[in-house]
Formats: structure tokens, sequence, C-alpha cells
């Protein structure tokens, strides 16, 4: 694993020179499908967003946490923890084919 990660730019342009379509229209499929996962990772989807074939993006709902009194593990002396506001997580999960891939 030597090699580096492609860019955003290698990437469209790669993937322009296999389909035969321009880096132009490359680029607008993935604003598009930006735009789509906005739209149902937002407060009015459904919370999940399936790409075909490679992965499944899930929002995780992360409750509030109180201000609390407790035991600090590196100093192991009592101190108050500070409250922590509700908070959304965004989960990837690798589907079957993707997992194929790199066998």
């Amino acid at each position: 694993m030597a090699a580096k990660r492609m860019t955003k730019s290698q990437i469209i342009g790669e993937l322009a020179e296999k389909t035969g379509i321009s880096k132009k229209d490359v680029s607008g499929i993935f604003g598009g499908l930006s735009e789509l996962v906005k739209r149902e990772l937002g407060k009015k989807g459904p919370g999940e967003f399936v790409v075909p074939d490679m992965f499944k993006l899930k929002v995780r709902l992360i409750a509030a946490k109180k201000e609390r009194r407790g035991i600090d593990p590196f100093t192991k002396q009592e101190r108050t923890f500070p409250a922590k506001p509700a908070s959304k997580k965004i989960r990837a999960t690798a589907l079957k084919k993707l997992k194929d891939l790199i066998k």
C-alpha cells in the first residue's frame, strides 16, 4: 500500500475517460449525488442512503448528556464533566459487492 490516494480531479478524469462523458458532466453527477445524500440524510429524509453496490450511509442520533460529577480516569480525582448537546453522526457501511472487490 505504498501508492498515494487519488485526488478529486484524478478521480473525475479517470471516470470521464472510462465512461466517455466529459469531466464537467462527471463533476455534475457528483454534485447531484451530494444533493441527494443531503436530502436523504437531512431532517425530512429517512436518515439512510445507499449507493448501489458500494456502501450504505446512515445517520445516528446521539442524545444530549447532562453535566455530571464523576472520577477522572487519568487523575483519579472527582470532577465535574461538562454537558454535551445532542448531535448526529454518519456511519458508512460497506456492502457485499464492495467487500468482494478488495478480496
